[in-house]
């Protein structure tokens, strides 16, 4: 059955490729770039949940295999809620660099492929750098992050620097606190070093940059692009009506909301139901 643009549509929202660029998004962007350019070992970004912040490292993921390509290896890793076992470390970060053998073996066995995978992916590169996302970094535990040190510390003893991005909910600030408290600076001086606090929508200038990307070419995958203003509201775009013109409203609404609910006007708006709003609205006013 061929495609139509609404299958198109649909596809294109859930898919982790698709992403919007926000103010947030670029300033974190601007960010990490300059702290691999700096040599930071690590920081923490975080912020509440629903803001995008999952889609956002992916999409600077992207920016970043696109600037650099090979030269320099980028891994993401989910974490989740989990007993800390080192074998459990190695073989999830086996399976975040694509080892086929991320199970067998000893944890020393696991360690050393782990630290091998590491050092023949960057030894050939211009930088000889890694970097490593890791999402949902408020579950890794004090163990973790000690296993972590040691595989930062091994790869630096062979000129390998890592650099370790943190993304989590604000708890990942009041970790970080936390270690500081606790006299724990060899966690904090490797890992958070830095910090960024990531934000969803918060005002209509907001949201007439996120509706730009809805009102100009949009690469839907590497064959097809299509801008979905002009697909949904064809006369309206032809008479040279954009989408982001109603960023105003579209603000004004969520206000209206969040008085009638009793939220406060000045939270942030998750991106999660600001693409869900644009989204209903495509489908229920527009012509497909």
């Amino acid at each position: 059955m061929t495609k139509t643009i609404f299958d198109e549509l649909d596809y294109t929202f859930v898919s982790n490729d698709f992403n919007i660029t926000t103010p947030a998004i670029l300033t974190l962007q601007k960010s990490v770039i300059k702290w691999i350019a700096d040599g930071t070992p690590g920081a923490i970004i975080y912020g509440r949940p629903r803001i995008g912040k999952t889609r956002a490292i992916f999409y600077i993921a992207s920016v970043l295999k696109a600037k650099y390509g090979r030269e320099l290896p980028i891994y993401v890793l989910n974490s989740t809620d989990h007993v800390a076992k080192d074998k459990y470390f190695y073989s999830e970060l086996l399976k975040t660099v694509g080892h086929p053998e991320y199970e067998k073996g000893t944890v020393c066995a696991l360690k050393e492929r782990l630290i091998n995978s590491f050092i023949n992916s960057a030894c050939s590169t211009i930088y000889q750098k890694i970097v490593l996302f890791i999402d949902e970094a408020y579950h890794f535990t004090e163990k973790d992050f000690n296993w972590l040190m040691d595989i930062y510390n091994n790869l630096y003893l062979r000129n390998i620097h890592m650099t370790v991005f943190l993304v989590g909910s604000e708890e990942l600030k009041a970790r970080k606190q936390a270690f500081i408290m606790a006299k724990q600076h060899q966690i904090v001086g490797r890992f958070m070093v830095d910090e960024c606090h990531f934000h969803g929508i918060q005002s209509a200038k907001d949201i007439s940059i996120c509706l730009y990307n809805f009102d100009n070419q949009y690469n839907i995958n590497d064959k097809a692009s299509l801008i979905f203003a002009k697909e949904f509201f064809p006369n309206a775009y032809a008479d040279g009506k954009r989408l982001s013109e109603c960023s105003d409203d579209i603000m004004n609404e969520y206000i209206d909301i969040m008085k009638e609910i009793g939220i406060p006007t000045t939270s942030e708006i998750p991106m999660m139901y600001f693409i869900n709003t644009i989204k209903y609205c495509l489908k229920t006013f527009g012509k497909i």
